[in-house]
């Protein structure tokens, strides 16, 4: 296996076995890309991308504003002020709300699958039992929610 700029740079024996975890394919394409997207060990306008992406797309989500107001303030902290993320403290915590955004969503979705499901079973119910107007149940977004967060596990 070649050894890259990276690994040179920092000493590194790509042969070692503490270091090399996987294929010796996906050991040169994390140096690679490592080398390329983390220069100048700086990865700072990287991780604030990162971020960025993430924001925006728990905010359409809903799950941003499930945070409390120190979670959302050290990402938002992080992102207004022109930060190195070279603190472990600093990362530590960026990746802790970032688990927790992830959890949430994760959590949000599970509730939307077992409300539909559950909303199909009590709809196919109520048509059995003459009321016609309940196949709208199955796809009332109130509803299946509403069924969601009542059933949880």
């Amino acid at each position: 296996m070649r050894t890259t700029r990276v690994a040179q740079a920092n000493n590194i024996n790509p042969h070692n076995s503490l270091f090399c975890v996987g294929s010796p394919l996906t050991r040169r394409q994390s140096l690679d890309y490592t080398e390329k997207n983390l220069a100048n060990n700086d990865a700072s306008d990287f991780i604030r991308l990162l971020l960025r992406r993430q924001i925006a797309l728990s905010k359409r989500r809903g799950s941003w504003f499930r945070l409390n107001l120190q979670e959302r303030s050290i990402i938002d902290l992080s992102l207004s002020l022109k930060v190195k993320f070279r603190s472990i403290d600093l990362l530590r915590a960026v990746v802790s709300v970032l688990k927790k955004l992830r959890d949430t969503g994760r959590s949000f979705n599970r509730g939307l699958i077992r409300g539909s499901k559950i909303a199909r079973i009590f709809s196919e119910a109520a048509v059995s039992w003459g009321n016609q107007t309940a196949r709208g149940w199955r796809s009332d977004r109130q509803y299946i929610a509403f069924l969601g967060n009542v059933f949880q596990s």
